[in-house]
């Protein structure tokens, strides 16, 4: 007993050096050693400690007195069996010895195994010290080897990171990536308190933190701007939002989100910054490879599609020269079924033929089609990145990195939809004050199928170096990075229209669900088909890139001073997007000349509407061939650049930011670095930003003509910020902090265009290339407790955003017809406020695989999110943030024993505005989802790992309604379905 208190008094005094030290039983293995000639038992513990990247503690003379030698060959052969995980091989080297080892959060304590004799005569020693004590395996905290595959060791390793820090973050490192299951790396910075994410067709595409919107967070490189890809499936721009389908779960081992902006880091964002971090290869102890083989399917079973990970690390002799290669490819294969409308309204601002006689105008009706959609799409991701970085002499380090991602979207999307044109039709109002039923007499129906390839491709090169002087304590890293993105169609966007003859519809969509879509007759028939309606193609080519180069410089005072260091620096920065689109279609006259339409322009459905939330029951319906123009030698040409139409000159822009920019911060502790007084530290910091934007886009003159237009505008800011931090208890921590940041406008919204609306509510949308950027006053302040077994965090903050951007209406003369028009503007200001709350629990023993079992759960209330309107003509009124929710939260769970672990992750997004609407359409909402994520592990070796993971295991749904305050309607549901993955890792 006095041994075991004893060891533990020892090893929590060491624990300060010792708590990262931990490492995976998965990681590196040492070769099968050659056993010459009876070896020591400290000899043993320690390869042991160096194979498995474990501490292992333990008495001097426990240990010396063992009779090691006296083992048998076959007790030594299995002592030594280099190819057993670790628990094996201390079992077959201990019990022989009548000794024991115990996993602790300090490592493997080894120890006599406790028996009748020595636990009498220890009962009253517990206070004799031991004579000594061996450690082993002491590793550096930031070895990628202690925490890239053991959970235990990640989190105390993130939890250093965010102590040490003054300004308010959060971290995930190494196993917090990759042993929760995510589809993409969007999917995995779930975990991050506070961070939410917005999924599109089943995968996590934005992300949302601290209370706003996805245009409102900035993700970084190594501190510097990474290229947007930008949205080509359809019309929707998404701008500087960050679309993360294009970099996977597991090509990260540092993510850092700064929930606050950092002086130091570039100037864009209002919300948070995610600053993704490449490994260092010089930090690995050991050269590696591993390799994860995958193979996953959708629910519906199409196929199997195939899954490839690399990782690879090496360093020189001398340490001086190292690098690190990561690649993943993966396919997938989705197939969404849904339900939607496009455009809902009042009755009594609707245009004349979607109006209802006997309802009263504010009852919410479709002045839009209401249709069923399957969406085929294959997609495919490859993203690769490798790092080099020599270090000559210690005072000199040289980086070189470059990431790539290609990702292709082949898609196939058939639709049935019907006109909400009331002709001989009938409706029933329900409890929301809407049309919850409708029986169309002879409805208006069409089968649509669009098809393309689509190519996003990510190019990012970054060069650094890293200088320390050795007359002063000064360094100095100069930078340059080059980010570009190509968002292009690689083949055009191609869609065929056929109209079907008109026919008896059926459509119940009461209590916000579709209940029933039926079409009288027999829609798998060519005969209920009539003729082409459309046949057209759209090119899109989108560039983005960001450049940055500057330096930083640090110094840090020598003494016990206040002042701990200071930092400088200097930025260049140029953001530039280049939008192009293109339409072309055959005419009307065309059209008419198309041969009649037989069984040569149709097919059958490949596969039917079959979805949890409805089953169209009937045959199916055909859709138009995927070669039709090359069937009847059809051929849309696209026009040059000069002969390009008015449409597609109005939708065609470019946008460019240059940015100079200075800043400067400390690090003061005011009672000196060493003394019996408080534990504070204060970060204050300053940053300059002078940014000169140019737009150039096409528009009207007076006389209705195109004509080229450009537009300059210079903004200006100092960006102050300060934070606190007091360490009140070894285990206590409060902060509390302000920062002043911009959020430069989304690029379309800077477009000069002049765009109407073509379907439903006729209305227009204008540009506005004068735009200014948002400015943003945070105000923080938390409390954090940090002890072995429980992380908990508090935090309350508050935005205040003026020249807010939002939506004005203007009227606008179109050619000689008046429209509403919609037109972003600086005329609002917004204020944001909530508080955040997280905790993660480690309870049970450790397990040898360095998993304890771990509860974690954070949850945001948004208590605030209101908008105003600083227009003369309205200025009470006041509306709800887009894109923000009152609620977010995740829970994840992870257990081991033995050789199996297994993890659940919970996420969950309350109901929020996703569009706000000033014509008669209802503002758009997306209900509350929540998605449950499974995985699996079996270590069944040394150097392999079976895995398996099932994505949206409850097959949730996204749902949109749309509503007025006084009657509201289902506008659209869509299901993904689960998605199932087995992977094989192996490790050499």
């Amino acid at each position: 007993m006095w041994v075991r208190a004893g060891l533990t008094a020892i090893s929590m005094a060491l624990l300060p050096r010792l708590l990262f030290a931990a490492g995976s039983v998965t990681e590196f293995p040492a070769p099968s050693p050659t056993i010459t000639s009876p070896v020591s038992l400290p000899a043993r513990l320690t390869a042991l400690s160096e194979q498995f990247s474990v501490p292992v503690i333990y008495s001097a003379h426990t240990v010396s007195n063992s009779a090691f030698n006296a083992l048998s060959d076959s007790e030594f052969q299995r002592c030594y069996d280099t190819s057993q995980p670790l628990q094996i091989q201390l079992s077959a080297c201990l019990h022989p010895l009548g000794l024991v080892w115990q996993h602790t959060e300090s490592g493997i304590i080894i120890k006599p195994a406790e028996t009748p004799a020595n636990r009498n005569a220890q009962s009253g020693e517990d206070s004799i010290a031991l004579e000594e004590v061996m450690v082993t395996g002491h590793m550096s905290t930031t070895s990628p080897e202690a925490y890239n595959q053991h959970y235990d060791n990640a989190t105390r390793y993130a939890r250093q990171i965010k102590s040490e820090a003054v300004g308010e973050k959060a971290v995930l490192v190494g196993a917090m990536l990759n042993r929760l299951p995510a589809g993409n790396l969007a999917e995995a910075l779930q975990a991050l308190p506070g961070l939410s994410i917005t999924r599109d067709r089943g995968e996590a595409l934005n992300i949302n933190a601290m209370g706003l919107s996805a245009e409102y967070q900035m993700t970084l490189l190594n501190g510097h701007r990474l290229a947007n890809t930008e949205n080509i499936r359809n019309s929707n721009q998404y701008g500087q939002q960050y679309r993360f389908d294009t970099l996977s779960a597991g090509l990260f081992n540092q993510v850092t989100m700064f929930k606050t902006a950092a002086t130091a880091q570039p100037a864009g964002a209002a919300g948070a910054t995610v600053d993704l971090l490449s490994d260092d290869p010089l930090a690995y102890e050991f050269n590696s490879a591993q390799v994860r083989l995958t193979a996953a399917s959708p629910e519906a079973g199409i196929n199997y599609q195939p899954g490839f990970a690399a990782i690879g690390n090496l360093r020189n002799h001398s340490g001086t020269l190292g690098a690190v290669f990561r690649m993943n490819y993966e396919n997938r294969l989705q197939r969404q079924y849904q339900f939607e409308t496009w455009h809902w309204g009042e009755n009594g601002g609707a245009p004349e033929q979607f109006q209802w006689q006997g309802l009263a105008d504010n009852t919410l009706v479709p002045t839009d089609g209401l249709a069923l959609t399957i969406e085929n799409e294959d997609r495919t991701r490859a993203t690769y990145y490798a790092n080099v970085v020599w270090q000559p002499v210690d005072a000199l380090r040289t980086s070189l990195l470059w990431l790539r991602s290609d990702t292709g979207f082949s898609f196939d999307e058939h639709r049935l939809s019907v006109s909400p044109v009331n002709e001989q039709a009938t409706a029933v109002t329900g409890q929301n004050n809407s049309i919850s039923a409708l029986h169309f007499g002879r409805a208006k129906m069409k089968s649509t199928r669009e098809e393309s390839t689509l190519d996003y491709a990510t190019d990012t090169f970054q060069a650094s170096a890293e200088w320390k002087s050795d007359r002063l304590p000064l360094t100095v890293t100069p930078f340059y990075s080059r980010s570009r993105a190509d968002s292009v169609t690689r083949d055009p966007i191609s869609r065929v229209h056929v109209a079907m003859q008109p026919a008896g519809v059926d459509v119940d969509v009461s209590d916000h669900q579709l209940n029933q879509f039926v079409v009288d007759g027999n829609t798998g028939l060519v005969s209920s088909y009539s003729h082409i309606t459309q046949m057209s193609k759209r090119r899109i080519s989108v560039e983005n890139s960001a450049t940055e180069w500057g330096g930083d410089v640090a110094f840090t005072p020598p003494g016990e001073g206040p002042l701990s260091n200071i930092e400088a620096g200097w930025l260049h920065a140029t953001q530039a997007h280049h939008y192009t689109r293109r339409d072309i279609q055959l005419s009307e006259s065309a059209l008419a000349a198309l041969p009649d339409l037989d069984g040569r322009w149709l097919m059958p459905l490949p596969n039917g509407f079959e979805a949890d939330f409805f089953t169209y029951g009937q045959a199916g319906w055909l859709i138009p061939k995927s070669d039709l123009f090359q069937l009847y030698d059809i051929a849309l040409s696209f026009p040059a650049d000069g002969q390009a139409s008015v449409n597609d000159l109005l939708n065609s822009y470019a946008v460019t930011f240059n940015a100079m920019e200075v800043y400067v911060s400390a690090v003061w502790q005011p009672f000196g670095a060493k003394n019996n007084g408080p534990d504070l530290m204060i970060e204050s910091g300053m940053r300059y930003t002078h940014t000169e934007s140019e737009t150039t886009g096409s528009g009207f003159n007076s006389g209705g003509s195109v004509i080229a237009q450009h537009f300059a505008r210079t903004d200006s800011a100092w960006l102050p910020s300060v934070a606190v931090k007091w360490q009140f208890t070894p285990f206590w921590q409060w902060r509390a902090g302000y920062t002043r940041s911009l959020n430069r406008p989304n690029y379309s919204d800077l477009n000069p265009k002049i765009h109407v609306n073509s379907g439903g509510l006729p209305y227009a949308e204008a540009g506005n290339p004068l735009l200014k950027p948002v400015m943003a006053d945070t105000l923080t302040t938390s409390v954090n407790v940090n002890s072995e077994s429980i992380d908990a965090e508090l935090l309350a903050f508050s935005h205040h955003l003026t020249d807010y951007i939002s939506e004005q209406a203007l009227t606008l003369d179109y050619r000689g017809t008046e429209y509403e028009t919609l037109q972003r503007t600086n005329n609002s200001e917004g204020r944001i406020t909530g508080v955040q709350a997280g905790a993660e629990i480690a309870f049970g023993q450790p397990g040898i695989q360095h998993l304890r079992h771990r509860l974690s759960a954070t949850i945001t209330r948004v208590t605030k999110a209101q908008i105003s309107s600083q227009s003369e003509g309205d200025p009470t009124a006041h509306w709800r943030a887009e894109g923000v929710s009152d609620w977010t939260g995740n829970i994840r769970l992870l257990s081991g024993w033995q050789a199996w672990q297994a993890a659940i992750n919970i996420n969950y997004r309350s109901r929020f505005a996703e569009q706000r609407d000033l014509t008669n359409n209802a503002d758009v909402y997306v209900e509350d989802y929540t998605g449950v994520d499974l995985s699996l592990n079996w270590l069944f070796s040394a150097n392999a790992t079976l895995r398996m993971d099932i994505y949206n295991a409850t097959n949730e749904t996204v749902k949109r309604t749309v509503d007025t305050g006084e009657a509201s309607a289902l506008m659209k549901i869509g299901e993904s379905g689960r998605r199932f993955v087995v992977s094989l890792g192996l490790m050499f």
